[in-house]
């Protein structure tokens, strides 16, 4: 008929213990009629909070047919079954179930924004004004009386102006007095047009209803008229208009928007309420972060270095080196790359405007009592033009000082200040090895990367170097300067047709000597220190793991704690998505502080040890972002699991968790 509210049509539930099958509700009929009140009754263990649940949508029949307002929900899945209860069912529990971190009035709220509603609902403010609570709007649960939070909860249970009110025990925790206050509302409700179904086992509350239904072993054993009902006065109750109530299917942007702040709201009142432990959860996110953002910006500046190293050591340059990858005597029988191929190359190739060969040795460099170890280099007068280094003091070698294999030295700013502290360089008589050598110049100070510095080196003639200290005329690289970049690489192919004219080749074919550019030994570098830096902030990166797995354990933890919580949002109107998305929130929430904490770690951990190593920290936006958005994206990998086993949650099992 027209006027159904509920009818239900051989419901039945049975329970599976292990082999055992227990009957909680058998073959049960039962109509309801919009406007009626009916208690049902029973001792317990007779089904009747079983058949309430059934009624509530909170758990499903193992048989039978149930149709609520016109829409059979015997098979409704879980998304279903939760807008079912959101718009059409108003629930007040015995125990209240007000949720302990929100104020009375998010309480009240709480099931609009499930339903596409939003906050400032001129309904929820009304109900608490009609129920007496307008001055305990702001208060939570924990700081009202048990009556008035039973107040609180008959806000809630109208807010969406629902079709059935339904009553599990609602006076079972109040006094007398308290219990005659929520029967008189109940009766007030009733008489405004509400259809109220009350479980009840107190005879004297049970006659307030117009109609008793008496379960036993799960049956309805009795379904009567109350002959004599208890009819309390009317009182001034005065329900203010659906206005403020959800629009059903409403999808509009600003109510998912104030959906959504909810979710972030609730998050972080349950992050405050443990703020020790969501502190702990944070801080391997926050290393992870802090570790992956200085490790880059150390690769980084340490790239950066080596480039402006490299850029400043001349341009056009073409440097050509022994090649060391095949083993010794596998070459041409006597031939070496030596510094008389830096003459044949100066002289037959026209496009070169310098050409600089070098041979080293690290050898003691001693002035009166002071001794130092320093690199000694052996090259011609070109090299400093070639390598845009100027002198500071005095000058350098010439050409005429090669020729003549003069004992003269230039030292390098360190060497200078280390053996000559308290006096001018220019001039004084140095030992390298047995030879003395006279300083006649003092380069500017260069730089270096990390502890390889170009300050400490000193440059003698090349011809003086080969005689006095490495005894062969073999050397480790000429540089040879083209004056245009467009002919680099013809430049290239006419020094190997040169050197392999004079020298020969091996027997397989290959040349005994290398030749790069700027932009091949750039290139290599890039990819070394590349590789490093991603090889570190790998490394560093599991630290993210870690604390990614320590969100997830928390998260879990969380969800044991507030299952019940859940088993509440679920009774009025949380679906799967909402339940889940509010979990997903609080780890959302604790990588991605974890991650700007770590970016404020990371940057001055960076700064810090680009200090120490002398090079320049780089912190691209880029490496930041990556760095947070990975840390967020771990917070959702890692809270997703705990998120889903929340919303999975029976809601019914949810509620009776303790």
């Amino acid at each position: 008929m027209n006027d159904e509210i509920v009818r239900v049509e051989n419901l039945n539930r049975i329970y599976r213990l292990g082999h055992e099958e227990v009957h909680a509700i058998r073959d049960v009929n039962l109509t309801v009629r919009k406007g009626e009140f009916v208690a049902i009754m029973g001792p317990s263990g007779s089904g009747k909070s079983t058949f309430l649940n059934q009624l509530g949508c909170l758990d499903r029949p193992t048989s039978g047919r149930y149709i609520l307002a016109g829409t059979d929900v015997s098979r409704l899945n879980d998304d279903e079954l939760a807008a079912i209860r959101g718009r059409t069912i108003g629930f007040v529990f015995q125990r209240f179930n007000l949720l302990a971190r929100t104020t009375a009035i998010d309480n009240v709220e709480l099931p609009l924004l499930y339903q596409g509603g939003s906050r400032g609902s001129i309904r929820a403010r009304r109900l608490l004004e009609t129920f007496g609570l307008p001055e305990r709007a702001e208060h939570r649960p924990q700081e009202l009386s048990g009556g008035e939070q039973q107040r609180v909860a008959f806000a809630r249970a109208l807010v969406n102006a629902p079709s059935v009110i339904l009553a599990d025990e609602p006076t079972g925790n109040l006094d007398s007095q308290r219990s005659e206050e929520i029967m008189q509302l109940l009766c007030d409700l009733n008489r405004s047009g509400m259809t109220i179904i009350l479980i009840t086992h107190e005879e004297d509350i049970a006659r307030y209803a117009a109609r008793i239904v008496r379960f036993r072993d799960g049956e309805v054993v009795s379904d009567e008229p109350v002959l004599d009902r208890t009819v309390p006065p009317a009182g001034e109750i005065d329900l203010p208009s659906t206005e403020g109530a959800p629009i059903v299917g409403g999808g509009r942007l600003g109510a998912r928007i104030a959906t959504t702040g909810e979710y972030v709201a609730s998050a972080v009142r349950s992050l405050l309420q443990n703020r020790l432990r969501a502190g702990l959860t944070m801080l391997g996110i926050l290393i992870g972060v802090a570790a992956v953002i200085a490790l880059v910006s150390i690769g980084q500046g340490a790239e950066a270095s080596v480039r402006a190293q490299i850029e400043g050591l001349g341009t056009n340059l073409i440097t050509v080196v022994p090649d060391t990858s095949r083993t010794r005597g596998s070459g041409p029988t006597g031939e070496q790359l030596t510094w008389q191929h830096a003459q044949l190359l100066r002289d037959s190739i026209p496009g070169l405007v310098g050409v600089a060969p070098e041979v080293s040795q690290r050898t003691q460099v001693r002035f009166e009592r002071e001794s130092r170890a320093f690199n000694v280099i052996g090259t011609t007068g070109a090299y400093p033009a070639m390598r845009n280094w100027e002198v500071a003091e005095g000058w350098f070698f010439s050409e005429g000082d090669v020729d003549a294999r003069a004992h003269v030295a230039v030292l390098g700013a360190r060497v200078a200040d280390d053996l000559f502290p308290y006096r001018g360089a220019l001039g004084q008589r140095v030992r390298i090895g047995h030879t003395t050598y006279e300083v006649v110049g003092v380069m500017t100070e260069r730089g270096g990367f990390g502890f390889q510095s170009n300050d400490n080196a000193v440059f003698v003639p090349i011809t003086t170097a080969i005689r006095r200290l490495t005894g062969s005329e073999q050397v480790r690289s000429i540089a040879a300067q083209v004056g245009d970049r467009a002919v680099m690489e013809q430049t290239r192919g006419d020094i190997a047709t040169v050197l392999r004219a004079d020298i020969g080749v091996r027997g397989d074919g290959s040349d005994v000597f290398s030749i790069m550019t700027q932009d091949d030994v750039l290139s290599t570098m890039q990819s070394v220190t590349g590789t490093l830096t991603m090889l570190l902030a790998s490394i560093a990166a599991i630290s993210l793991l870690v604390g990614g797995i320590g969100i997830m354990n928390i998260m879990l933890v969380s969800v044991s704690e507030r299952t019940r919580e859940i088993g509440i949002r679920k009774a009025i109107g949380a679906r799967r998505r909402d339940v889940m998305v509010q979990f997903l929130s609080e780890a959302m929430i604790l990588a991605a502080l974890g991650g700007l904490l770590g970016w404020l770690a990371g940057t001055g951990a960076a700064r810090l040890v680009a200090g120490l190593m002398d090079v320049a920290g780089v912190i691209s936006l880029e490496t930041v972002v990556v760095a947070i958005g990975f840390s967020t994206l771990v917070g959702v990998f890692f809270g997703w699991y705990p998120a889903r086993k929340a919303s999975g949650l029976d809601p019914i099992e949810a509620l009776r968790y303790e």
